[in-house]
């Protein structure tokens, strides 16, 4: 069959039975199919607006494959079929570009052709390596919550695809002419109250790589935010100017919330502490997280024991002990956990106990309230 149901591709010869499996949509007419099949925006190989009733010319010898250099597919505009509002100006918070960004007015949606025989001609042959389970190359961003560094340094990651052939890539896509490889990734950072930044990649895209935005000196970005990507031939930075260039939404991917933490907590400490039944000893285990992106090596890793009385506040408790470990390297994004005991204690019922971690440079992790037995009597 030349349309196969598990692989979602298309071959020759095609049907208009075929075509109607490939799109869901039941008729024997190819105008009514292409107007109201469910169609994949993402397929490289599908039908375009472009006058011309026959480009089987573009497909090699065989007739198996369409040759590289072959265009069609990009349709009149090289938009690929996809319908891309490109602007020049950004506009402001509450008008324009930034305006419509940010209330997901810019969809990119899968334009159809028209019909009419040299103008937007329906073409069965459009469909000849269909792939209907087509992905976008760029997907939503990696993680919404981030952690800077002692610089207020960070980044923004976006999962991305690479392309097989038959899916768009993003040096297939044209803005103003040029391909996407040669814009930036932008994301737009804002606030209900009308306050906004504007931030973009270092470099340009890279068709099938890995996209970050990386930024520094962010202290004003600490706090919750809406986060909304798109395509600039502008470069910004914190406290960037608004330029003229070429932009455009990120295939009209809408506004996620993110978090940006304050330096401090790129790496956090958690410590588990617990009486033995006799009081006279406590078990405890530190769990030390890094939320960054690259390995940490600590030093001066210690666990600390205190006592309160009453309403007493555990950072003016009294410090009964502390524990040094030393050194710990945290792989990235990853969790390392020291255990131990400690011993020589004496349990009084009128002292509260309090263990913390802690290590030279993160001193701000919250004490954790010792447990009792399982084994203690009630």
């Amino acid at each position: 069959m030349p349309w196969n149901s598990t692989t979602k591709m298309m071959s020759l010869p095609i049907g208009l039975g075929d075509i109607a499996q490939a799109v869901g949509y039941a008729s024997g007419d190819l105008g009514t199919l292409i107007r109201n099949g469910v169609i994949n925006k993402w397929a490289k190989f599908k039908p375009v607006r472009r006058g011309g009733l026959d480009y089987s010319s573009q497909m090699n010898s065989g007739r198996t494959e369409w040759q590289s250099g072959s265009t069609w597919w990009k349709g009149d505009d090289g938009h690929c079929g996809l319908s891309i509002e490109e602007a020049t100006d950004l506009g402001s918070f509450n008008t324009g570009f930034l305006y419509k960004l940010r209330t997901a007015a810019l969809p990119w949606n899968y334009v159809r052709p028209q019909g009419g025989i040299g103008v937007q001609p329906y073409r069965a042959f459009d469909f000849f390596r269909y792939k209907g389970d087509a992905e976008a190359p760029v997907g939503a961003i990696a993680a919404t919550d981030i952690w800077l560094d002692s610089n207020y340094a960070g980044q923004f990651d976006f999962d991305t695809n690479s392309p097989d052939g038959y899916e768009l890539s993003l040096g297939d896509i044209l803005l103003n002419n040029a391909a996407m490889t040669n814009y930036y990734l932008g994301v737009m950072l804002w606030k209900s109250n009308g306050t906004y930044y504007l931030l973009t990649s270092s470099s340009k895209f890279v068709a099938g790589g890995s996209i970050s935005i990386p930024f520094t000196g962010a202290q004003s970005l600490v706090g919750t935010w809406q986060m909304v990507p798109f395509i600039s031939s502008r470069q910004y930075s914190m406290g960037s100017s608004q330029q003229s260039g070429i932009y455009a939404s990120l295939f009209g991917i809408g506004n996620t919330e993110v978090t940006l933490h304050a330096p401090g907590t790129v790496v956090d400490f958690v410590v588990f502490g617990e009486w033995n039944a006799a009081g006279t000893a406590i078990s405890y285990e530190l769990v030390i997280t890094n939320h960054s992106s690259a390995q940490q090596s600590l030093s001066g890793v210690a666990v600390e024991l205190r006592t309160t009385t009453g309403s007493q506040a555990p950072a003016s408790g009294t410090l009964v002990t502390t524990v040094n470990i030393g050194s710990v390297t945290v792989p990235a994004n990853g969790s390392v956990s020291r255990m131990g005991t400690i011993t020589g204690l004496t349990k009084s019922s009128s002292l509260t106990y309090w263990v913390k971690g802690y290590a030279t440079g993160y001193t701000n992790a919250e004490y954790m309230q010792v447990e009792e037995s399982p084994d203690t009597p009630e």
